[in-house]
């Protein structure tokens, strides 16, 4: 098939999405949809491309088609790989966890199913994997793999009906086979599409849905619909520019020119509105994407027959589709690295763009025109020294890279973090336990209980050996006098102060419940925040932190200050639901809400830094409501934070966490109750 003009548009276009999205999201929210994009041409080039065959060869290269495949995907796939692995060299360990997963479901094709198995996603709570965009990649290479076979073997069966017949049927063989891959890839992509809306309409996890091959084939088997109904016939083009094209050319290609620009404007900005967890999206938005692409590719192909065979298309355009893959393959992984190095993400988004435009174009000018050459002319006359010198590289990226596989650690220290305080927290339940079955007996209390690491460590020394004495020698404050318990002097202003107006029946102190953020606080916390309770959890929604307030309250386990941390995996629905906290809770208790953070740049970003400006009016609503502005504090401080830049990060921002808490604590104190 000779080259049609302006395709280029189209993958362009959906480079432009992609990067977009990744690097850019608060200006292109909606790129996530770049994807589908690429799908539907992807399906209607290789669906042309076997129709061509048929038509010139009357047959079609089952293995050729494969090798072409894996030339174009799989080389610079591999060199993607062994070129940014050993840049991870140059961030925290904590990004190479499973590494060795990630390569191998990479080099695969298996990488969609690979992060459905370990829930992974753009939107990760933790850091984000290197190579989780190849995804698509996996989805692609299935769907060549299996429609180069149902193309292949359709193409076999009708030759073998029309030779047995004797071409006596009325249609001939490329028509009939024009109308079996219309009825398979049409019947494919309607199935496709509903078993997407039945998982959506069902409940099931939206990553398993966005990485499920079955779900995310409609968008292929439109394109291949799109090429059956009108393929790239010289034939048909030659009766299109007879009937309509020679006699209005101006005007068609000015009215195919504003078809391609409002196109491109409808995915960009109306589906702007809507981001990747809406419903409308499942329902809708990858649809009409995918059928919006082959306006697309007919617009386009309608300006191919317009433009002079000796008029090219301009070479900004033909060098960006060209590097269009590369550029895809390159840009994530250098975009998680530069990142977690540089905290201006606009800088870091800029740096990616040029690192990856240099990679891409080595790649496509250079090292893959020696490896699959295509002339005898230029750069290949000197091949053999040139595929040395690409061979030496390589050899030593994999070589520079292989440590960081070999020396990946099993778990994140933000995982670490998590378990340590999960223990803490296990122990802290326990010891409560402990006194309340005392109280309940009319014991004496045996331990006492004061919410620090070197308590706790002491009273499960003494559980291992009953020999030791529990007060005497430890000098562990007895907690039937609790008055007598001095806090350390750095916190004693965190101590909330005890109101006559505090209703009886609610226990003095403070219960925090919150997310994985105050989760990698939660020792800090209890050190600096006296008589305090953290029940915090790993992905905890605000929904649920609503269920554990009721539960706790009806138990009468909420103390006088009840702290909200949660929000940080965002929801778009998050002021009804904290307006049913503040609604749920009891009088005289102080509420203090915690703003969330997320420094990336995505859609739960957004949702984070929605929510605590809404949070911050509260205050003017509500007077027994406090703002504890963490999302405002760490701002200028970001560095604090873990590599996913949400997370704690060490000591200090678990420090300031607490610290901002404590604030907002002796800020309710002086509130009157509700």
């Amino acid at each position: 098939m000779n080259r049609i003009k302006w395709f280029d548009v189209v993958r362009a276009f959906g480079l432009f999405l992609v990067l977009g999205y990744h690097l850019f999201y608060n200006l292109l929210p909606s790129g996530f949809l770049g994807v589908d994009v690429f799908f539907t041409f992807s399906g209607f080039l290789i669906t042309a491309l076997f129709m061509e065959d048929v038509r010139i060869k009357g047959r079609f290269a089952l293995f050729k088609f494969y090798k072409r495949r894996v030339e174009r995907i799989m080389i610079p796939l591999v060199f993607s790989v062994a070129l940014t692995l050993p840049f991870a060299l140059l961030v925290s360990p904590d990004f190479t966890v499973g590494i060795s997963r990630h390569v191998a479901s990479t080099l695969s094709f298996t990488a969609n199913w690979y992060n459905i198995s370990v829930g992974s996603s753009y939107e990760a709570q933790l850091l984000p994997q290197m190579y989780i965009h190849t995804w698509s990649l996996a989805i692609l290479m299935q769907f060549y793999v299996a429609w180069g076979a149902i193309c292949y073997f359709s193409s076999v069966l009708l030759k073998a009906i029309y030779t047995k017949s004797g071409n006596s049927l009325r249609v001939s063989r490329h028509a009939f086979l024009k109308y079996l891959i219309l009825f398979i890839s049409g019947v494919a992509a309607v199935f496709s599409f509903l078993y997407m809306t039945f998982l959506h309409r069902s409940g099931s996890d939206l990553n398993f849905i966005y990485f499920n091959t079955p779900a995310r084939l409609f968008p292929f088997f439109i394109g291949a619909a799109a090429a059956a109904i009108w393929g790239l016939s010289p034939k048909q083009e030659e009766v299109l520019w007879d009937r309509f094209f020679s006699k209005h050319p101006k005007q068609v290609a000015a009215a195919l020119i504003f078809t391609i620009a409002a196109t491109a404007a409808i995915i960009v900005l109306f589906f702007s509105q809507h981001d990747f967890s809406d419903d409308f999206v499942y329902h809708y938005g990858f649809l009409l994407t995918s059928l919006l692409t082959v306006v697309l590719i007919y617009s386009t192909h309608g300006l191919h027959i317009l433009t002079p065979p000796d008029k090219k298309e301009p070479m900004v355009l033909t060098a960006a589709a060209e590097m269009s893959y590369d550029m895809y393959l390159y840009h994530w992984p250098f975009y998680i690295i530069l990142s977690a190095l540089i905290m201006n993400n606009t800088i870091a988004s800029l740096v990616t763009l040029a690192v990856s435009m240099v990679f891409s174009a080595v790649m496509v000018y250079g090292a893959q025109r020696v490896i699959i050459p295509q002339s005898n002319t230029g750069i290949i006359k000197h091949r053999r020294p040139i595929l040395a010198a690409v061979a030496i590289v390589v050899t030593a990226a994999i070589a520079a890279g292989w440590p960081v596989i070999s020396n990946a650690p099993a778990i994140t220290s933000i995982e670490s973090d998590f378990a340590a305080s999960n223990v803490t927290g296990d122990i802290s339940d326990i010891i409560s336990l402990k006194q309340g079955i005392a109280a309940v007996n009319d014991l004496p209390v045996l331990y006492a209980v004061k919410n620090s690491n070197l308590q706790i460590n002491l009273l499960l020394e003494q559980e291992l050996n009953p020999a030791i004495p529990p007060e005497s020698s430890r000098h562990v404050p007895n907690t039937s006098t609790p008055s007598s318990a001095q806090p350390p002097p750095d916190t004693a202003s965190a101590t909330p102060a005890t109101h006559s107006e505090r209703p009886v029946g609610i226990a003095e102190g403070v219960t925090i419940i919150g997310d994985s953020v105050p989760l990698g606080a939660r020792t800090t916390m209890m050190n600096r925040i006296p008589d305090s309770y953290v029940d915090a959890e790993v992905s905890r929604t605000v929904s649920q932190g609503l269920s554990l307030l009721e539960d706790m309250q009806d138990r009468n386990a909420l103390r006088e200050y009840v702290v909200i941390a949660l929000g940080t995996n965002g929801i778009s629905n998050y002021a009804d639901l904290f307006t049913q906290i503040i609604d749920v809770l009891n009088p005289g208790h102080k509420l203090i809400f915690v703003t969330p953070f997320d420094g990336r740049t995505n859609n739960n970003s957004k949702l984070t830094n929605d929510t605590s400006e809404w949070m911050r009016k509260l205050p003017d609503q509500y007077d027994f409501i406090t703002v504890a502005d963490w999302s405002d504090t760490i701002i200028p401080q970001v560095s604090l934070l873990a590599g996913d830049k949400v997370h704690m990060g060490g000591i200090s921002s678990m420090e300031l966490y607490s610290d901002v808490v404590s604030s907002a604590i002796i800020t309710a104190s002086q509130k009157p109750s509700k």
